[in-house]
């Protein structure tokens, strides 16, 4: 080692101010009746064209929770021309992955596939979103398969702190207490029926937007458009808006016993604002600096500092109609109480004190720095047009929220995590060996501890 490549410096190197940096530049057509947005990312070899559709979990009728997720399970499994195995290779023919998925708000369907098959898969899109197969035995097993993962997902103390902690923090006519998958009651009660009258409610021209990202050069977009929307027949149902309605409250815990287990799972949380609230910069940055980075608040006193956890998080997940805020983390057994104590303490500072002027620094240039890396490819862009779609966003949404970033003040994240963050009003759920656990949790004074069964 030479004595210049031997050289050591005496202070830390200082990042560099952010780069500017714009969201790719899109079009918005209509094209036989139909939205359509396309995204030219001129040298990208793969390509991406879906559906968004106003057909998320909010749209279900009460007691069919889960049917717009068997709908878009079921989505592949054949069409009227093609069995479930023809469709399958047509895919593969061409190089193309199928994805369909379903949030609170949309249901999304597509393919990523070589730029050059875009309009091959845009047909075979059509076919997928506008007629389906949905023969009731396929259909049985779509639901059957769903039960088998539920079942698989609730026998982990994550699934299960977090469909208690949704059961807890809103009241039971409200969508949000029930996961937006739905649950074994629900879902049990789905038939063949259910699924094809949603698909037939809510996929029509009037609900959907077609997406289309990639190298698009000397691709004819209104060709695609044309594919996917011309014949397409049905009505614009509007979807009415969802009960969302929280318990609220004074703090209280929430114990589901799992005999035997040495870890405890930890969800503490309230209900939030939904996705157009005007603070959402201010309120989603802090919560950034509370729980979102590995050096956040919430991961340094759990894990650094007092070695409870191998991680803790928190954040808002807000939605077009309304949301949560949860702080969550896994400890082992007997530090249960003094690690929620410990979050509970956390969560209070943020609500009285706020940030200090150097951990809003590092959350904002870090949530400013990480925009080119989430809209890296024509997949995340996609995905980003659709939020656009979902939201009702500005066509400059993404430009102004990076903006908005690097301008939001210690006062204005201090203010949102006085209004946002309410230590009073938590909802605390545990799930671990109530036998253990119990006693200690009361002893805490946190608040009222209710103990429910697993199996419940």
């Amino acid at each position: 080692m030479t004595a210049q490549t031997a050289q050591l410096v005496s202070e830390r190197p200082q990042p560099s101010a952010p780069r500017p940096w714009r969201f790719p530049e899109f079009t918005r057509l209509d094209v036989s009746g139909g939205r359509v947005i396309a995204c030219h990312l001129p040298g990208k070899p793969l390509a991406v064209v879906s559906v968004v559709l106003d057909a998320g979990a909010v749209t279900e009728a009460a007691g069919h929770e889960g049917v717009a997720l068997l709908v878009a399970r079921a989505l592949s499994e054949g069409t009227v021309d093609r069995d479930a195995y023809a469709f399958a290779v047509a895919g593969e023919r061409l190089g193309a992955g199928w994805r369909a998925d379903v949030d609170w708000d949309s249901l999304r369907c597509g393919f990523e596939v070589p730029a050059g098959e875009l309009p091959a898969a845009a047909e075979l899109l059509a076919e997928a979103v506008r007629e389906p197969r949905f023969d009731t035995p396929t259909l049985d097993r779509v639901r059957d398969e769903r039960l088998d993962e539920l079942r698989l997902d609730l026998s982990q103390p994550g699934p299960r702190a977090a469909a208690a902690f949704a059961a807890a923090v809103f009241t039971a006519d409200s969508r949000y207490s029930r996961p937006d998958g739905g649950d074994i009651g629900s879902v049990s009660g789905i038939t063949s029926d259910d699924v094809r009258a949603f698909h037939a409610t809510r996929f029509a021209p009037g609900t959907a937007t077609l997406i289309v990202a990639g190298d698009l050069s000397g691709t004819d977009i209104d060709a695609l458009g044309r594919t996917v929307f011309d014949g397409w027949k049905g009505s614009q149902p509007v979807a009415p808006r969802p009960a969302v309605s929280a318990n609220g409250g004074d703090r209280r815990i929430v114990l589901v016993d799992r005999p035997g287990s040495v870890q405890s799972m930890l969800y503490v949380g309230h209900d939030a604002p939904a996705r157009r609230t005007p603070d959402y910069v201010p309120m989603t940055t802090m919560a950034l600096a509370l729980g979102g980075m590995f050096n956040s608040r919430l991961n340094y006193r759990l894990r650094e500092d007092k070695g409870y956890t191998y991680g803790a998080f928190g954040g808002f997940d807000c939605r077009r109609d309304g949301g949560v805020f949860v702080a969550r983390t896994a400890v082992q057994s007997e530090v249960t109480a003094p690690a929620l104590t410990d979050l509970i303490t956390e969560l209070t500072l943020m609500h009285d004190e706020g940030l200090t002027a150097e951990e809003l620094e590092r959350a904002r240039s870090y949530r400013a720095g990480i925009f080119p890396i989430n809209f890296a490819g024509p997949g995340a862009v996609a995905s980003g047009l659709g939020e656009l779609v979902v939201h009702g966003h500005p066509d400059d949404h993404f430009d102004r929220l990076r903006a908005q970033i690097l301008a939001v003040t210690t006062e204005e994240v201090n203010v949102a995590a006085g209004a946002r963050i309410r230590p009073d009003d938590l909802v605390a759920v545990v799930v671990g060996d109530a036998a253990t656990i119990a006693e200690d949790l009361r002893a805490t004074g946190i608040g009222p501890v209710e103990v429910v069964k697993d199996e419940d």
